[in-house]
């Protein structure tokens, strides 16, 4: 595993790992030839490399905080100190690389606020921050406890010291911003939002800055695709006529239009997983992890009157052993209406969003959320608490969002649903019922990476600085040797001293950032809020320029 030895059980030396992660993000365009980083090497690379002209500085992409030491250290580091950490690897870095390094950003995107990389303040020294002329990097990383004592907190540094900060939906990154769902950090939020205050400014939250965003994650449209799905067992596509089928031109496969294959798709889950076989039946799913997030105790609480109004159930997910006893045991009292799987497996689970008509998505917080972007992909329809990315996705003419997230709420919203499932047209009807509208306009929607990356290049634009000559020598000289010879004259210690200032206004910046967790009653001793760390770790030389 990545972060620990078994879920809730980080690694000690995680602080040490995620280190290293970030400084040889920082070091990769100072070591490695950028023909070979980012043109892909040989004398092909060569040529495209002398030929390119970049416009911008470097931007470093932060993810949680397992990379947020990046921006600390690019500003600590590299450009508080560039004149003696950038400007002697003139000399052997490739070429406009230290130049680049002195100007580049960061952008820090959160997937999930739970997690804030929380680890005991005696590890600072093992980060080898500078700390001449008085400067010291410790107040952007320092983090207190409503009892006084303090931490460091990974996260809340990045987040400080980043030059734009982007969350996994808009909906996501406005309830962050509030003391009810922002972890601790809501002051945080709100002071990168709103140019350094931590005022509660409403919906003007980060509308005048813009420099946090939220952004809604993409689906990998080629494994999720119900027309070339290899798992289920039979195919559709949105643009396949009604009554109508095609055979795929690079499968070979048949391609039915949706209602038939989402009905084929349904028979032949009921019979592999024993459920009654009725095609008329409102199938409902649930596929994710057990816990208190996901909201399963509220579905499980809502079964009895699914079941009761002739709806079939099937869950698959694993986590808290309490939740996998509960679905154990709706199989066992519902048994021919309700299946129980307990585990996971990436083939049930797309057979059950290609299958079932109503895909349940009951999520206390939710920062974005993807099986419902599967389910709208396969004319499943969403009923889904309104938090997050399920606010920002799921609405009214695609599924049924329903709030407060509680068994009476989602039981209402689920005889909505089951209503219109069963007022859907049959087969002498024309296409025009609502049910038949959802799905279409659901399949219809473009839920690619495209649009995402579309934003994040904007946001990415707006981050970066212009980027200095000396990386686009090659191209300057090819183009006009007499501008480069002039600018090859020029003093390049400016760019030191400019990175230098730059840095120490960011860190003047990140040291007056909030920095005290706004939940009651998170103490310093709580284990579970403070890593370990072995003394190995505290001494660990990798850390050392």
């Amino acid at each position: 595993m990545i972060y620990g030895s078994s879920p809730g059980n980080p690694y000690p030396d995680n602080a040490f790992r995620f280190g290293v992660l970030s400084l040889a993000a920082i070091e990769a365009p100072l070591c490695v030839k950028w023909s070979e980083l980012f043109f892909f090497g040989g004398e092909e690379g060569e040529q495209k490399r002398d030929a390119f002209h970049f416009t911008s500085a470097p931007v470093f992409v932060a993810n949680d905080w397992h990379g947020a030491l990046t921006p600390v250290f690019l500003a600590a580091r590299y450009q508080s100190v560039a004149s003696t950490a950038l400007a002697p690897r003139l000399a052997w870095a490739p070429e406009g690389a230290p130049e680049s390094i002195a100007r580049a950003t960061a952008v820090t995107i959160v997937h999930n606020l739970f997690h804030l990389g929380i680890f005991n303040s005696d590890l600072y020294r093992t980060l080898n921050l500078p700390e001449d002329n008085h400067t010291e990097w410790f107040p952007a990383l320092r983090w207190r406890w409503s009892d006084g004592g303090e931490c460091m907190n990974f996260l809340k540094a990045g987040l400080s010291l980043s030059a734009a900060v982007a969350l996994v939906s808009p909906a996501y990154a406005k309830e962050t911003q509030t003391k009810a769902l922002g972890c601790g950090m809501d002051e945080v939020l709100r002071s990168v939002a709103n140019f350094g205050s931590d005022v509660d400014l409403g919906v003007l939250n980060g509308k005048l800055s813009g420099a946090l965003v939220g952004v809604v994650n993409g689906v990998d449209t080629s494994e999720w695709d119900p027309a070339t799905d290899v798992h289920l067992p039979a195919n559709y596509s949105v643009e396949v006529a009604r009554g109508e089928s095609v055979v795929h031109a690079e499968t070979g496969r048949v391609v039915l239009d949706p209602r038939a294959g989402k009905a084929a798709c349904k028979r032949a889950l009921q019979i592999e997983l024993g459920l009654r076989e009725d095609p008329d039946a409102p199938l409902i799913g649930f596929i994710g992890r057990l816990d208190g997030q996901k909201g399963v105790d509220v579905l499980l609480e809502s079964v009895p009157r699914l079941v009761q109004l002739g709806a079939q159930i099937v869950l698959l997910g694993s986590g808290d052993p309490g939740l996998e006893d509960g679905l154990r045991g709706v199989e066992h009292r519902f048994r021919g209406s309700a299946v129980g799987w307990v585990g996971f497996s990436v083939p049930v689970s797309h057979r059950i969003t290609a299958a079932v008509d109503i895909l349940a998505m009951p999520s206390r917080f939710e920062p974005c959320g993807l099986n419902q972007l599967y389910a709208l992909r396969y004319g499943t329809a969403p009923v889904a608490h309104k938090t997050g990315g399920l606010r920002d996705t799921v609405t009214s003419d695609v599924g049924f969002p329903f709030a407060p997230c509680d068994s009476k709420s989602l039981t209402e919203a689920m005889e909505r649903a089951i209503k219109t499932y069963r007022r859907r047209g049959r087969e002498n009807v024309d296409e025009t019922k609502k049910w038949d509208r959802m799905r279409i306009r659901a399949m219809r929607r473009d839920l690619s990476w495209n649009v995402a990356a579309e934003k994040y290049e904007s946001l990415f634009t707006k981050a970066a600085n212009p980027a200095p000559f000396a990386v686009n020598r090659r191209a300057v000289s090819k183009s006009n040797p007499a501008l480069a010879a002039a600018r090859d004259a020029e003093d390049t210690a400016h760019e030191w001293r400019d990175a230098e200032r730059r840095a120490e206004k960011m860190r003047r910046k990140a040291a007056r950032a909030p920095n005290k967790d706004t939940r009651e009653g998170n103490r310093s001793e709580d284990s579970n809020l403070l890593w370990r760390v072995t003394s190995a770790v505290k001494s660990a030389i990798f850390f050392r320029r």
